[in-house]
């Protein structure tokens, strides 16, 4: 019995370090895969004039000339690149506009793999507002044509005139989950004069014909909107 256990006890051992083994060998090879990737993403490249003109010619044809080149002079600020901010921030990208300021302090985890507009298993760890910012880079790494900045912090009331400073912004995209955030965010937009996009509640809901676009003030039906615009009343 004694030398029954004692194999047992040793074909334990021996499993039990190979499955480290494992382990480990797969977490290198994906912190090599991570480190190559973050080289490509950081490399910068000239794109010519008329290969960004035919990337965006579908926008064109939209837009028009003089409303594409307002595009292109554009510079927003996202506010939380979750599940609605990276969304939101990987379709400006795309759609022309020539800065981005991507900000946000968390971190790509498993479960928000399910709704981030362009995180990947290999992206786990790393804070979303980089994951993103690479991303962006892929679709126009020329930073004459789209410059992207991602600052990894929490949007507090201390460091907001702080995170807004540098420039002149057209808009602010509040894509903030929390309430007290989003109230500080409003309100040092309003104090700066820029306009800003105040993103609400929709989780768990379907129907999307019941989707508004409208001033805070007549907001109706959305907890988050109610409690964000109570805030706002209690602070002034």
């Amino acid at each position: 019995m004694t030398t029954i256990a004692s194999k047992s006890a040793i074909s334990g051992c021996i499993v039990g370090s190979l499955a480290t083994l494992a382990f480990i060998s797969i977490l290198s090879r994906l912190q090599n895969h991570r480190e190559r990737k973050e080289k490509e993403n950081t490399s910068v490249r000239t794109i010519p004039e008329e290969l960004r003109e035919e990337q965006l010619s579908r926008h064109t044809l939209y837009f028009g000339d003089d409303g594409m080149k307002r595009l292109q002079r554009s510079k927003i600020v996202v506010v939380g690149v979750g599940g609605v901010g990276s969304h939101t921030a990987h379709m400006l990208a795309r759609g022309g506009v020539g800065h981005l300021r991507l900000i946000d302090f968390d971190q790509v985890t498993l479960s928000s793999l399910n709704r981030h507009a362009c995180a990947t298993l290999s992206d786990v760890g790393i804070p979303k507002a980089t994951c993103l910012k690479h991303f962006c880079q892929k679709l126009c790494p020329d930073p004459n044509h789209l410059l992207v900045e991602d600052l990894v912090q929490m949007y507090t009331n201390e460091n907001g005139e702080q995170l807004l400073e540098g420039n002149d912004w057209d808009l602010v995209i509040d894509a903030i989950d929390d309430v007290p955030t989003k109230a500080a965010l409003l309100s040092q937009c309003i104090a700066k004069g820029i306009r800003v996009i105040s993103c609400m509640g929709a989780g768990g809901k379907s129907d999307v014909t019941r989707l508004h676009i409208s001033d805070l003030r007549t907001a109706s039906r959305d907890p988050l909107a109610s409690k964000l615009r109570q805030v706002l009343k209690t602070d002034k």
